[in-house]
């Protein structure tokens, strides 16, 4: 925004402030969010807060190089006439005014009577001038690009998009029954994540990505299903979300994407402690990240479509031209640049290294345009597999998710890619047994959805399964094992492999084990037998697991957060303005400074100015002196001044500060030393 003071003086920047119209103070407080809150009481206190340390720290941490070169220009040359700055630094004119008007916009500098002039804790905080290679200073680093066929790209980020959706939800699926516990630091242990990532059938760093990535849209949360521990469980959300268009869930889960400050690929890493970083644990985060994503994309967004990164040295570009944008951020930037187009790439926002139209649309905020641009691009769910005579069955498409759920309880999956390939197995179908299924139901359920004949060898898998599931039976002794056949309960003690079980024959068909029976029963399972868990009435029990859910946490930000930021910084404004016009109705007879907000807003425009003032204050003995000082600067709750009285630099401590009031400057003060 151009600056609409040019050409006008100022005494202070609470004076400039004051006579700025209300769009350019909304603009402070949307560039500088943290002075809004709380609303400030007039002009002078906004002016207090906008040069405090930790304010200006922001300002600054959100320029670009040539911005902080040109502000580093005009704190070397003091206070620099509007006309002259132009010669400060190498670069075109019209760039120059846009930057400086900014660098007003954002309170970091104005205009004095001799000239613009940055705040005085902004020379403090710069430190040494910022490093640019040869050339003008306005031009960022270029992008290396590569131009691909748009329609390409597109299709290629839609099977991304597909396939995310898609492991997100068997990944809830299965911990709705089968939960991943909680770490007692919190997050997924390194085991639980490995067998994510076997059951995803990706690698361990996309399955952190995945876990993450649910977690984030409020699909997984830490819940307490019945007796069992904490643990890692679908949401509410998650069975609504389930029922949502392919299309729409994929919104939801880039929306919560882009404002997650949670660092996936921080997993599997060190901490400063030495100890591994957790996926889903509650350190795994950084305060850069959702910017350092949106600045990532909006260099994408910039890009003619059918442009993209370049392979091998697109990445790199795109790191250094983030890194100008934001050259104060952390060394850890870059990391989080290449994390940003990583998980971009899985999730379908970019596809071949462009950014997709249903990302721009997205990124412009219009969930629901996205959502109808992706749509024809994402494939129809199924409701048939085609069964094959080698115990296979083969998913043409995409699964409805009921049909995929209920597969996978009955088959495992062999490979993945346009079509999923299944294979059944006795394990396979002994998995669906136990889960109660009945041999009769699972015939009817390969029936119905098989759009060929169901073949004879599956048909005897199942019954074979079934014949042979229960005859082994096990109960509580610590367990105890029982079976009408004795030659395999004899096959069994001969076992090697049943050594540790820790099992003793009482019967020809009863043997008892050490082992509990969580325990028992998966290892008797792997070594090949089928056992069921035997009531205390003597009857089998088989159950279906129960489906657990836990709570949905506090919802994300939605579009609505924009009309009410909106909201708020009008009130902001108007509280401000209001607060002018009590002072300046405010009787002449009173003491300025007399309220603290209004001492500490007095004493930063005397730093700011080099002023003198006089301060009412009250000493550790409650005795109320007069004093005339030189004000250096404020921190901690403290004024550092030069103090008339003792011809010294000394503290005060702000609130024993009773009132503020500025000094002619025709009484010759003497100037204090150099601090």
């Amino acid at each position: 925004m151009a600056g609409d003071s040019s050409g006008t003086s100022f005494r202070s920047l609470a004076d400039q402030v004051r006579a700025w119209p209300e769009s350019r103070l909304a603009q402070l407080l949307r560039l500088r969010p943290d002075l809004a809150t709380p609303a400030p009481q007039d002009s002078g206190q906004l002016a207090a807060r906008a040069a405090t340390r930790a304010s200006v720290l922001r300002a600054l941490d959100r320029l670009t190089l040539a911005e902080l070169c040109l502000l580093h220009s005009l704190v070397v040359a003091g206070q620099t006439p509007r006309s002259e700055v132009h010669g400060l630094v190498d670069a075109d004119p019209a760039w120059v005014d846009d930057t400086t008007a900014r660098l007003e916009d954002l309170a970091l500098v104005w205009e004095s009577s001799t000239g613009l002039r940055p705040l005085t804790v902004v020379a403090e905080l710069l430190g040494r001038p910022p490093e640019h290679g040869p050339g003008p200073l306005d031009v960022p680093p270029a992008l290396a690009t590569s131009t691909h066929d748009p329609d390409l790209a597109t299709r290629a980020a839609a099977g991304a998009a597909f396939d995310v959706v898609r492991r997100v939800e068997l990944l809830l699926d299965h911990w709705g029954s089968a939960p991943a516990p909680v770490l007692r630091a919190g997050g997924l242990g390194v085991r639980d994540l490995r067998a994510t990532a076997a059951l995803l059938h990706v690698d361990e760093r996309t399955a952190a990505f995945v876990v993450e990535l649910a977690a984030s849209a409020g699909l997984l949360a830490v819940g307490a299903p019945g007796d069992l521990p904490e643990s890692w469980l679908p949401t509410d959300a998650y069975d609504a979300w389930c029922r949502r268009p392919a299309a729409e869930r994929w919104t939801e889960l880039v929306r919560a994407w882009l404002v997650s400050p949670r660092t996936s690929g921080d997993v599997g890493a060190r901490d400063a402690s030495g100890k591994p970083l957790n996926a889903l644990a509650p350190g795994l985060v950084d305060p850069h990240h959702v910017d350092t994503r949106g600045l990532a994309l909006a260099q994408l967004a910039a890009l003619p479509p059918g442009d993209g990164l370049a392979t091998g040295t697109g990445v790199p570009s795109l790191v250094a031209r983030v890194r100008w944008l934001r050259p104060r951020r952390p060394a850890s930037q870059g990391p989080l640049v290449a994390w940003a187009t990583e998980e971009a790439a899985l999730l379908g926002v970019t596809g071949l290294g462009g950014l997709t139209p249903a990302a721009r649309l997205l990124l412009d905020g219009d969930p629901a345009g996205a959502a109808k641009e992706i749509e024809p691009l994402l494939p129809a769910p199924l409701d048939h597999i085609l069964v094959q005579g080698d115990l296979t069955a083969i998913a043409p498409g995409p699964l409805e998710s009921h049909l995929a759920s209920q597969l996978h309880q009955v088959a495992d999956v062999e490979s993945r890619g346009g079509a999923t390939v299944y294979r059944f197995t006795g394990s396979s179908v002994r998995r669906a047994l136990d889960a109660g299924w009945s041999a009769q139901e699972i015939h009817d359920f390969l029936g119905d959805v098989s759009r060929t004949p169901v073949p004879q060898p599956l048909t005897y898998l199942v019954d074979d399964t079934a014949r042979t599931f229960g005859t082994l039976r096990v109960g509580y002794a610590e367990a105890f094992l029982r079976t009408d056949d004795e030659a395999a309960l004899e096959t069994l003690l001969r076992d090697r492999r049943a050594a540790s079980l820790g099992l003793r024959r009482l019967a020809p068909t009863v043997v008892v084990s050490t082992t509990p029976i969580d325990v028992l029963l998966p290892r008797l399972r792997d070594l090949g037998l089928a056992p069921v868990v035997e009531a205390e009435d003597g009857t089998v029990r088989v159950a279906r697991p129960d489906v657990h859910r836990a709570r949905t946490p506090k919802a994300r930000p939605t579009g609505r957060e924009a009309a009410r930021e909106g909201a708020q910084l009008a009130a902001a404004v108007a509280a401000i303005r209001a607060g002018d016009r009590a002072v300046a109705a405010r009787p002449a007879t009173l003491a300025t400074g007399s309220t603290p907000a209004e001492a500490l807003a007095a004493l930063r425009i005397a730093i700011e100015e080099g002023a003198s003032v006089w301060i009412g204050y009250v000493d550790n003995h409650g005795t109320t002196t007069e004093r005339i000082v030189d004000p250096q600067r404020v921190e901690g709750g403290q004024l550092t001044a030069y103090d008339h009285r003792s011809e010294d630099l000394r503290g005060f401590a702000v609130h024993r500060i009773t009132g503020v009031r500025a000094v002619d400057a025709a009484t010759g003060r003497p100037s204090p030393p150099a601090p």
